[in-house]
This record gives C-alpha cells, sequence and structure tokens, in this order.
C-alpha cells in the first residue's frame, strides 16, 4: 500500500540529502497552533469555538508547510508572518472590538515566544542540534516526520491545556453566577452616606432574636469612617458591656447584640446597628428596604474583595 505522505527531499551543498514530509510538517504545525491559540483562550478566560480553533490552526499550519517551497519564500518575511498572525487570531477569536482583539494578540505572542523558547532549549538539551531558517525550526531527525520534542509537546500539551482551560472556564461560569446575585447598597448613617457592593446570600438567616428584623452583614473596614468613637472601640475590643452606657444617647437605641453562629463554633455575638436608612439598587433605582440592622463583620467577606456586604435573602421581598 503506498505511504500516502509526500516526502521532498533537500540537499545542502556538501550534505547528504533529507527527507521531509510536508503533509507532517503541516499537521504538527497545526496541533502545535492550536493548542497555542486554546491556551490563550484559557487564559484570556474567553469562550470558543472549536472549528474556529480549527481554521485559524490549519491556516498556521499550511503556513508552515510552505516554507518548504522556495516560491513561497516572499510570505516568510516579517511583515508576512505579522500578517498571518492577525489573521489566525482574528479567525479564532474575531474581532467584536479592538481592545479586546489587541489583548487576544499580545497573549498569543507571548505564549508564542515562551513556546517556542521552550521547545528549542529542550530540543537542544535533548538532541544536541537547533537550526532555524526564515524563522522556522528544522529538524533533522526523524527521517522528516518533525522534531520528537515538539510531538512531545502535542501528546502533553492537549491534556494539560484541557484542563487549564476547563478550570478556567469552570472559574468563570461560578463568577458569572455570583456575579448575579451581587447588588449595590447604599447605608445612611446619620448624615454620611457611604456605598459598597452586596452579596444575596439565601444562606444567611441572620435575624435580631427579639424583633426578627433581618440583619445584613458589612465589613467593619466600610463602615469605621462613619461610626462613634466609642461604637468603633467596642467593635475592636469586643468589651460591649464596659462601653454600652459611654455611646451617644441617640446611638443607644440603635445598637444591638446578635447572636449567631459559624463554622466549628458553638456560638459567636456579633454587634449590630439600626441605620439611618438602606438602599439597594434593583430595577435601575434605589429602593429603600426599611426596617434592618447592619452587623460588623471585622474581618473580610470575600477573599478577593467582590462584596462587601452579606444581604439577608428576606430584604428583596421588601423592596416594592
Amino acid at each position: 500500500m503506498k505511504d500516502s505522505a509526500k516526502p521532498i527531499i533537500f540537499q545542502k551543498r556538501g550534505e547528504e540529502s533529507a527527507i521531509i514530509y510536508a503533509d507532517i510538517v503541516c499537521l504538527l504545525n497545526g496541533l502545535i497552533d492550536f493548542l497555542l491559540l486554546w491556551l490563550t483562550a484559557g487564559i484570556r478566560r474567553q469562550s470558543v469555538k472549536f472549528w474556529r480553533l480549527g481554521i485559524a490552526s490549519l491556516l498556521g499550519g499550511i503556513y508552515s508547510m510552505l516554507y518548504l517551497w522556495p516560491a513561497f519564500s516572499f510570505i516568510f518575511t516579517l511583515v508576512g508572518k505579522i500578517t498571518i498572525s492577525l489573521l489566525m487570531v482574528w479567525i479564532a477569536f474575531g474581532f467584536h472590538h479592538p481592545l479586546t482583539y489587541f489583548r487576544n494578540l499580545r497573549v498569543f505572542y507571548l505564549i508564542c515566544f515562551l513556546a517556542g523558547g521552550g521547545v528549542m532549549a529542550l530540543h537542544y538539551a535533548l538532541l544536541g542540534n537547533v537550526q532555524t531558517a526564515g524563522g522556522v525550526f528544522l529538524s533533522d531527525s526523524n527521517a522528516g516526520w518533525g522534531s520528537p520534542v515538539s510531538w512531545l509537546l502535542v501528546l502533553i500539551g492537549f491534556p494539560l491545556v484541557w484542563l487549564y482551560t476547563k478550570w478556567s472556564f469552570r472559574s468563570l461560569e461560578e463568577r458569572n453566577t455570583i456575579g448575579e446575585f451581587l447588588v449595590p447598597i447604599r447605608i445612611q448613617i446619620e448624615e454620611n452616606v457611604m456605598e459598597c457592593m452586596g452579596l444575596i446570600d439565601t444562606g444567611n438567616q441572620l435575624r435580631d432574636p427579639i424583633t426578627r428584623t433581618p440583619v445584613i452583614m458589612v465589613e467593619y473596614s466600610q463602615l469605621k469612617d462613619y461610626l462613634p468613637a466609642v461604637f468603633k472601640k467596642m467593635v475592636t475590643t469586643k468589651n460591649w458591656d464596659h462601653s454600652l452606657h459611654q455611646l451617644p444617647l441617640e446611638w443607644m437605641v440603635k445598637v444591638r447584640v446578635i447572636p449567631f453562629r459559624v463554622t466549628r463554633s458553638s456560638g459567636e455575638m456579633m454587634l449590630a446597628f439600626k441605620p439611618d436608612k438602606i438602599e439597594i439598587w434593583k430595577n435601575n433605582d434605589w429602593n429603600n428596604i426599611g426596617n434592618v440592622f447592619i452587623g460588623i463583620d471585622d474581618g473580610h467577606l470575600s477573599s478577593d474583595g467582590t462584596y462587601q456586604a452579606i444581604i439577608h435573602p428576606s430584604c428583596l421581598s421588601m423592596i416594592a
């Protein structure tokens, strides 16, 4: 049965001839281009169509293969290489906005430089012979079937990039899901008004045990500039019994001590107060949610700072 690969014989002056298979060159470089584009999508956290990646990588594979024919040497100039890369990124990711396009292009270039340098270094360390011509990596190993290091990159790279992109897109989906429950809130304390981002948490069932008023937890760092000095001392020292009588008269009727339970703890106490006004941004407007307590959390409610408050779910039902 005749071999389907099409060999091309090259011979340099004073050297033995070498056989290069054009279709193998196209396949190997196309697979590597697919990996690089796929990794670009993972780093940029952009959902892409695999058929778009396939067409873009096929273009890259054909471009690499054309180097084998001297008649196409004119496209291997700097301008030609940049043009091909621009087309590949445009095909793979589209052109929705100039800024997004050039960010994709920048990440793609960075990955290409890192991957190319790594392959050359590994090839030199393992095989000891590295040649380039016109920016194309050449290997005289495997009788024209390409560098074994490049094939190793393909075999190992595909499962690694698949795992990375799967993790990246899952993280993106989780962030988008959380984003659906994020709403700005505005709190008025006397004459001062502050805004922060709140997370609507259905697991937050914290209420004042006496009046059953819902409690919204807010980070202390967001409120400290608007609280009386005595109240701030109570938060930081947790010496509530001895400091309560030192509060301004108007604040004595606002303050509550709310019991709550956290993981691996039988019970804790949270200092809370009733704001003069609290609003939630919903339906393109600020909505007053009425009777709510603000619980002080002296830590960080979000590890990445996405939100600074946790909103009781019943607060949404207070919106007219």
